[in-house]
């Protein structure tokens, strides 16, 4: 994972873990994934589900991110399947599904799908090694569910504008067609055939690094966004603190001329564990994340001093959830 200093460039144990391996990835096949529909005029996305362009040029590695559960440099997915799954068919409401393509739609623009009998898993990171997100779905969250275990590739963009056409209590019915490689999508008399992409042309995903992380906090998405939009107004960095003997959690920005700080009240905390703990991280990149979140949803935050912020969160009524990863931004004298 990347993080932002104004010194030279240094790699940490974890980055490497979140940093897929290369030999595993290959060029990506363009024009040659086409999608099929049984309708025309699907709509263009929304821009709140485009991924901002936040790439920073001075964002590096941090020495002091290192974890010790790192050294191993394969991903979880090295023994899982590698190959199509040879059943797949499901059903689920459009508002799930829309949740999960909308949150891993912040960072990147196409997934690995792990399939089993027991549900779905997604992990990926952004370009810049700085955001990384793991979702799992288990099979309870679908209205019906039966697979085998496999692995798709799927664009992201394209499976989203088909989505759309469904309301957040439409059924969604999904099925893999083993004979041409397609997924086909069928909403309220609506189907779709969709390419799948090579999942092997997809970047391979990152371990999710082991940190321990002294403080930590369960707070509401709306508390959270709350001091997201009082730091936009004065710097594109945030700072995450918390002070130990003040039983303080805050959450601040400083820009060129005003200062912000929003100290978030006994009523805004749930599940303290208290530490003295301050991270800087990249607010376009925050704003991002945290915009894709359900609304009305409760966010466990753990960070230390200048270490990668970590965000779990549920979906789907208990039966899915999301792990979001921050890199910090590190300033030095």
């Amino acid at each position: 994972m990347s993080t932002d200093t104004d010194g030279k460039d240094t790699r940490t144990d974890t980055e490497s873990a979140m940093e897929p391996d290369p030999e595993a990835d290959s060029e990506p096949d363009s024009g040659e994934e086409t999608e099929t529909t049984s309708t025309s005029g699907t709509p263009d996305p929304d821009p709140d589900d485009t991924p901002a362009d936040v790439s920073d040029s001075e964002q590096t590695s941090d020495s002091s991110t290192s974890s010790e559960s790192n050294d191993e440099e394969s991903t979880d997915s090295d023994t899982e399947a590698t190959a199509p799954p040879e059943q797949f068919r499901a059903a689920i409401q459009g508002g799930e599904l829309k949740t999960v393509l909308k949150t891993l739609s912040a960072i990147v623009d196409e997934t690995r799908i792990h399939i089993n009998e027991n549900g779905l898993r997604m992990r990926a990171v952004d370009p810049a090694n700085v955001a990384m997100d793991d979702i799992e779905l288990e099979a309870a969250a679908f209205e019906s569910y039966d697979a085998s275990p496999g692995l798709l590739g799927v664009n992201l963009d394209r499976f989203s504008k088909v989505v759309k056409m469904a309301n957040k209590t439409d059924l969604v019915q999904l099925w893999f067609d083993t004979s041409t490689f397609k997924l086909v999508v069928y909403i309220d008399g609506l189907e779709f055939t969709m390419a799948c992409l090579d999942p092997q042309t997809i970047r391979s995903e990152p371990t999710l690094p082991e940190l321990d992380l002294p403080a930590g906090v369960t707070i509401s998405r709306e508390a959270l966004n709350r001091g997201i939009k009082a730091a936009d107004m004065v710097s594109d960095h945030i700072g995450i603190e918390m002070v130990e003997d003040e039983g303080r959690l805050s959450i601040d920005a400083e820009g060129d001329t005003d200062n912000v700080r929003l100290d978030l009240q006994d009523d805004d905390l749930q599940s303290v564990t208290l530490a003295d703990a301050r991270s800087v991280f990249s607010l376009d990149y925050l704003k991002d994340l945290v915009r894709t979140m359900p609304r009305g949803v409760d966010v466990s935050l753990r960070f230390g001093s200048d270490f990668p912020l970590i965000m779990d969160y549920e979906i789907a009524d208990g039966d899915g959830h999301v792990t979001r990863m921050l890199a910090p931004r590190i300033q030095t004298d």
